[in-house]
């Protein structure tokens, strides 16, 4: 799965693209720059696309760089300069609101608007939407793909269909030498045993956050969760980054991990260890303190991309940017490196539908809350804070004893102005 294809439109892979056919001095030479990842096969789908845009418009003479500058860095060094960054660039969704604010993106065009609209899922086209000041919402970015979240890979030969459905079913079949590995420690996994029984939103104005996650009903899911994992810590329950821990997904290492909550970035790495053992599906339910059953939830996230306000091509860098994301360039990436698409038509397709990873984190989206709108900055040192202590409990005497304290930790942490 995800394997790069040896495409004959890929072997050419000069950043540098010129007009097809070479000649005339007389054309307009139109230059662009683009950031985005150059890891994962995205750079040669960008060579690739470029090239058919070029194709699309013989009369212009393109000169379009790329630079590997990942989603998840676009904002930061777009911020930290905003005259040398890039005229179009990739970025998590995450990343809108403040460089809505910081006036690096503008919103779309009415006309680009209502494509998106039109062939975007819901989900990605909310993720690029924001509300600045007393504005109405407006689309700033093109949605790119809708596959940033996390959802359960396991083992079919080790667990059912069914047993994965239930937490409880899967730790009484884990032990020390099959486990089920989950980064409680990362902020962006510790709160999910909550995620779908209080409530989150987050001002990106004021810099804070409206929760309930100290409330009964996600202090006793909380409590629940804690008194079925802490017990099998390192007997069944491992606590570590999936990352850290792949290749015991395999038959050489006696398959010491039989499941892991992580993305669909390591989709390649887990179906190379495990083979035709390969599953993935939604994340598990669990019993909460209070015997009411609770599913797990998760973030939903897309990449997005921006152009850049100030650009000196704003016509044609917003056109390229339509162009890559579009439902033909979409299924396309999907096709050579398989990135889960934001169009509703690709997102639909037979292809798509029949991916084991994107399968799973369709299934797990019902469950999901949307990264964008629902967290900022401060909630990730104290969402971690959270999840030690499930798994470790008190950090020190001086620090909450009891999940009820640490969640009243939580919430006094982000939801203060900082």
């Amino acid at each position: 799965m995800f394997k790069q294809k040896k495409s004959l439109f890929l072997i050419a892979s000069a950043l540098v693209l010129a007009a097809c056919g070479g000649g005339g001095g007389d054309k307009e030479t139109i230059r662009l720059q683009v950031w985005g990842p150059e890891k994962e096969g995205e750079k040669e789908v960008y060579n690739y696309l470029a090239a058919e845009f070029q194709k699309l418009h013989t009369d212009i003479t393109f000169k379009i760089t790329y630079g590997d500058v990942g989603e998840g860095d676009a904002a930061t060094q777009a911020l930290a300069d905003v005259d040398t960054a890039a005229d179009i660039f990739m970025f998590a969704d995450d990343q809108l609101s403040n460089l809505v604010e910081k006036g690096v993106l503008n919103a779309l065009s009415t006309t680009y608007a209502n494509k998106v609209k039109t062939r975007d899922l819901d989900a990605s086209v909310q993720a690029a939407t924001y509300k600045k000041g007393t504005d109405e919402e407006k689309l700033f970015a093109f949605p790119l793909a809708a596959d940033n979240g996390y959802f359960l890979y396991y083992n079919s030969a080790f667990f059912t269909d069914a047993e994965v459905d239930s937490l409880e079913t899967m730790l009484a079949k884990t032990d020390a030498t099959h486990q089920f590995v989950m980064d409680m420690g990362n902020g962006y996994y510790s709160v999910a045993p909550i995620m779908n029984v209080g409530e989150i939103s987050y001002d990106p104005v004021a810099k804070v956050h409206t929760t309930d996650y100290n409330g009964t009903k996600s202090v006793d899911a909380m409590q629940g969760f804690m008194n079925l994992v802490q017990p099998k810590l390192d007997k069944g329950f491992k606590n570590d980054n999936p990352d850290n821990v792949l290749a015991d997904f395999g038959d050489t290492e006696g398959n010491k991990v039989v499941a892991a909550v992580t993305g669909v970035w390591n989709a390649d790495n887990i179906e190379g260890y495990l083979g035709t053992k390969y599953a993935a599906s939604k994340l598990p339910t669990f019993k909460s303190a209070d015997d009411s059953t609770v599913q797990m939830g998760a973030f939903a996230g897309s990449k997005l991309v921006g152009v850049k306000s100030s650009t000196a091509q704003p016509a044609w860098a917003l056109a390229f940017a339509d162009f890559i994301t579009d439902e033909a360039a979409q299924t396309y990436r999907f096709a050579e490196i398989g990135k889960g698409p934001s169009n509703i038509v690709v997102s639909g397709s037979t292809a798509v539908q029949a991916n084991e990873a994107l399968a799973a984190l369709g299934a797990q989206a019902e469950f999901a809350i949307p990264q964008s709108k629902s967290v900022g900055s401060a909630f990730w040192d104290a969402s971690a804070a959270v999840g030690n202590f499930v798994v470790n409990g008190p950090a020190s005497e001086d620090a909450p004893q009891t999940i009820k304290a640490q969640l009243d930790a939580f919430v006094a942490a982000i939801t203060l102005a900082s």
